[in-house]
């Protein structure tokens, strides 16, 4: 199994609506090709771990590097697992709140690493905040997935 974490600014002011547009068609499009992954957003900027079949996380990847909505795309982390890390989630889903204090922290991590160019070389820190933050927020996440499918 391949995974990617990647990262992304948005290319024009995102609303609610643009973001649930988002949402909605990677979780139909990520469960049909069999990917997992989880997707923060914050201050116009995307942090994504996507994960799955090799080949089909490399088609999505270059989909989204080559989308509109997207501008400096930056692959950070690209590694191989015997395991999933977000195998409940075909698209899990956040959106950082900065005034919450382990949300800035996270999304200060993530400004720092643009900056750094982080890669394979920060010993998958990056990749290990994002899931520790995962499992903080996981009944939130599956919450918003009941409701999104409903």
């Amino acid at each position: 199994m391949l995974q990617i974490l990647y990262v992304s600014g948005a290319s024009r002011p995102m609303t609610d609506a643009d973001i649930a547009a988002i949402l909605s068609t990677s979780k139909r499009n990520n469960s049909q090709a069999e990917i997992t992954g989880m997707l923060l957003w914050a201050d116009g900027m995307f942090i994504q771990v996507l994960e799955g079949e090799p080949a089909r996380v490399r088609a999505l990847v270059r989909r989204i590097e080559t989308d509109a909505r997207h501008h400096h795309f930056m692959a950070l982390l690209e590694q191989t697992s015997d395991r999933r890390l977000f195998s409940e989630w075909s698209m899990g889903f956040k959106r950082l709140d900065l005034k919450c204090a382990a949300d800035k922290n996270l999304f200060q991590i993530s400004r720092a690493a643009l900056s750094r160019r982080v890669g394979k070389d920060d010993g998958g820190l990056f990749l290990d905040a994002i899931v520790a933050f995962s499992r903080d927020f996981l009944p939130e996440a599956q919450a918003s997935a009941g409701t999104a499918a409903a």
